[in-house]
């Protein structure tokens, strides 16, 4: 195991016990929720397969699940953002393409590239998170303040995580 997979472990299991200790316990306004896991997802190497990608969401939405007790909607709602990534990835891809090895990140990408792409993920991932824990969308409203909450807390909170523990290696 080299040195990035360790960190890398190390980086899972520390979203994974301040999503399950400290933000599963933070709500605002009643409907807003932080799921800073999803930063761990985003900030993957352009590289990263998509199979890869998608074992990671699951691995990574199923222990959120086995903490929150969530039968399986923080699995489902991480492997469909981490499909959706690489189609982003193509929409957003800058003069020259991504540099080799280099990770979506705010220091890196720049703010701008990156909060494009994480909210536009984080809403979709929020999105179909709630609409299958509604089970459909006969709470509508209740649901889109839901996601829209959630959205801009989780989307605040991986900005704050990111310029605190991140360092600029590379790219622009």
């Amino acid at each position: 195991m080299n040195k990035d997979n360790i960190i890398k472990l190390i980086t899972f299991f520390g979203y994974l016990l301040f999503q399950v200790f400290l933000f599963n316990k933070m709500v605002l306004l009643g409907k807003g929720f932080a799921f800073v896991y999803v930063g761990f997802l985003l900030t993957f190497q352009f590289e990263l397969g998509i199979i890869a990608a998608m074992l990671i969401g699951f691995a990574t939405g199923v222990s959120v699940d086995i903490f929150s007790n969530t039968l399986g909607i923080h699995a489902s709602a991480s492997v469909l953002l981490m499909y959706l990534r690489p189609t982003l990835f193509k929409l957003f891809t800058p003069h020259g393409g991504y540099p080799i090895g280099s990770k979506p990140t705010p220091t890196i990408m720049g703010f701008s590239w990156f909060s494009t792409y994480s909210l536009i993920l984080i809403f979709l991932h929020h999105s179909w998170l709630f609409i299958v824990e509604a089970g459909g969308f006969h709470l509508f409203l209740f649901t889109i303040q839901k996601i829209i909450l959630s959205t801009f807390f989780t989307f605040s909170t991986i900005i704050i995580i990111q310029y605190l523990f991140s360092k600029k290696t590379g790219g622009r």
